[in-house]
């Protein structure tokens, strides 16, 4: 344990708190540590964002100064001296206490008495705080022991009782799986593939078949990656969680065949998509991001695509598709901006930035998204609308408003179209949702419509 790891991690979590995007800020964060400081570094940032609201508690036990008052760097080198006399069993009391003091030495003695203090007394009695009672108020209760912010809680609790709740709140504080899918654009025989599986053997890591998505592996431990940068210049295989590769096995795009997908960076489904069509007919990935879309660029070159065109436009309006484009697509990927409320295992700094009211402007946006994108499906194609939430405003309400409006449309079993291991995940319905506590993957919501003739 040393002090780089801890200053890099209050560097980042200030920037976080700052309205910046952890994983973004770490990826950066990291490059520039030695190889030994990243695994500490990594947990201290997610472990507090995942715990910051029973951490925040903590300290409000025991502090004579709200965490609300406190200075930014006074209270993030808090909760990591909380986390780590809390949460990691490893590190001894001393070192959390004198790190998190060493972390505001620069503003001076009070700060530095005030950090020293609070964390003594939490070392000595925080492991006997009370918490609130469930009987009294499950909401309160589940927020504060679960680490959920209140107004999140509350939906789910209206929604799916107390006990369900607890359940996906615990899922979201563990992190998710580290899973993968094979480029099979590039790894396209089982030899290839068993090649891929043995190398990822030999350099430490095992691995399980997803069992839901063909091309999924999820790897466990701490091997070492193939490639520098964690595998990100490896053309063979592309890190996507299984929830997201399910919306493109739903869209199920044929070999030949006109594809449009809508707000595709970073490109983890359109190049899914591509690989799919085995990069014949025409793909075009529109991202309205300039940065995005160079980041999609990227991604696509990486892994090979060759039948796709990027383009810079935003899918509320009207896309001015060039003359080498198709005006009409046999299927349409409309996957939505979001609330992210199903991928807070993976991006816990989500709990930070959305508020209650962010839903509702949201669903006014899909709504918009996918009227418009209705227009550019031909006759008898296929529209898959797809969102990493299950929140109603932002799920079924679109799609049943977007079928009310358009009546030409039809919801499509996704039963049809995806493995027989997926039928848990397929309502009555026939959408496709995925629960972080009911399986090892993110939280998704995707329905299949098809256009008649």
């Amino acid at each position: 344990m040393t002090g780089a790891s801890r200053t890099t991690a209050h560097r980042v979590l200030g920037r976080v708190c700052g309205g910046g995007y952890a994983d973004i800020l770490l990826e950066s964060a990291l490059s520039g540590l030695a190889a030994k400081e990243r695994p500490l570094t990594t947990e201290l940032v997610y472990g507090v964002l995942r715990q910051m609201v029973r951490i925040d508690y903590v300290i409000s036990s025991f502090a004579s100064v709200k965490p609300e008052k406190m200075e930014h760097k006074v209270l993030n080198s808090l909760r990591l001296g909380v986390y780590q006399l809390l949460f990691l069993s490893g590190v001894p009391p001393h070192a959390a206490i004198n790190e998190s003091v060493e972390l505001v030495s620069s503003l001076g003695r009070k700060r530095t008495g005030f950090v020293n203090g609070v964390l003594r007394r939490i070392s000595v009695e925080g492991e006997g705080l009370a918490f609130p009672d469930i009987a009294a108020d499950p909401v309160i209760h589940i927020s504060t022991v679960y680490s959920h912010p209140e107004w999140i809680v509350r939906r789910w609790v209206e929604r799916y009782g107390v006990e369900e709740s607890i359940e996906l709140c615990k899922a979201n504080l563990v992190p998710g799986p580290k899973c993968l899918r094979i480029n099979t654009l590039e790894v396209s025989s089982k030899e290839e593939r068993a090649a891929l599986i043995e190398e990822f053997t030999e350099a430490g890591f095992s691995f399980t078949p997803d069992g839901f998505s063909a091309d999924a592996l999820i790897l466990e431990g701490r091997g070492r990656f193939l490639k520098e940068g964690g595998g990100a210049q490896d053309r063979r295989y592309y890190f996507q969680d299984s929830a997201s590769q399910l919306v493109s096995c739903l869209l199920s795009p044929t070999p030949g065949s006109a594809v449009l997908d809508a707000c595709a960076a970073p490109g983890g489904k359109s190049s899914h998509i591509a690989a799919l069509m085995g990069n014949s007919g025409s793909l075009v990935a529109v991202e309205r991001n300039g940065a995005r879309a160079k980041l999609l660029r990227a991604t696509l070159k990486r892994l090979g695509v060759t039948n796709a065109t990027v383009l810079s436009a935003d899918s509320e309006l009207a896309l001015n598709l060039s003359e080498e484009m198709p005006k009409e697509f046999d299927f349409v990927l409309c996957d939505a901006p979001c609330s992210g409320l199903g991928v807070l295992a993976r991006a816990p700094d989500i709990k930070l930035r959305r508020k209650s009211t962010d839903i509702a402007e949201l669903a006014r946006r899909q709504k918009r998204l996918i009227e418009n994108l209705g227009r550019y499906v031909l006759p008898g194609g296929t529209l898959v609308y797809s969102v990493c939430s299950n929140e109603p405003e932002e799920s079924t309400e679109i799609v049943e408003a977007f079928i009310a409006a358009n009546p030409h449309f039809s919801i499509e079993n996704a039963n049809e179209f995806l493995s027989p291991e997926c039928a848990p995940f397929v309502d009555e319905r026939g959408f496709l949702r995925t629960y972080s506590h009911k399986a090892r993957m993110d939280g998704f919501f995707a329905a299949r419509l098809k256009r008649g003739l």
